[in-house]
């Protein structure tokens, strides 16, 4: 009688587990796949972001077209779409934030290449400390969008 006890345990905490891999294992409803930027030329954007950023370029899927993939990690991208645009003017709200290992080296590469940097409330060469500890700079890419480096975990 104990040994089907036993037998009875292992069953019913195989079936519980196997319920639970069985849940984390579906696909989410909705997951982030990529955020687009208008810019008045794709290579020149690319440049900026895989020179800033280390990201990868992905293939693009409409040959013949001026557009720009880019890797955001995992299934993440950022698509750079060329065309006629109107001159880009955004609050510290409108953004694309990227966290690095280590702000201070960030900063110090943005200095060296005299990249200006301000801490989103316009005081230049100055970085923002939001209430959790995060430190953050912001700086514009080669259209004005507003681009944020911060050392979040």
């Amino acid at each position: 009688m104990r040994l089907i006890n036993i037998f009875k345990n292992i069953i019913v905490t195989a079936l519980l587990l196997s319920g639970s891999f069985t849940a984390y294992a579906q696909k989410p409803y909705v997951t982030f796949n990529h955020v687009a930027l208008m810019v008045t030329d794709a290579n020149k954007s690319a440049d900026f972001y895989i020179h800033w950023f280390h990201l990868a370029d992905l293939k693009n899927p409409f040959p013949g077209r001026p557009i720009r993939w880019l890797s955001l990690g995992g299934k993440m991208q950022l698509h750079l779409i060329q065309g006629t645009k109107q001159e880009v003017t955004v609050s510290k709200d409108n953004h694309i934030a990227f966290s690095v290992l280590s702000i201070d080296h960030f900063v110090a590469r943005l200095k060296k290449e005299h990249m200006p940097y301000e801490d989103g409330d316009g005081h230049k060469s100055k970085l923002a400390v939001r209430s959790d500890k995060v430190r953050q700079a912001y700086f514009r890419d080669p259209d004005g969008y507003l681009v944020e480096v911060n050392d979040a975990p």
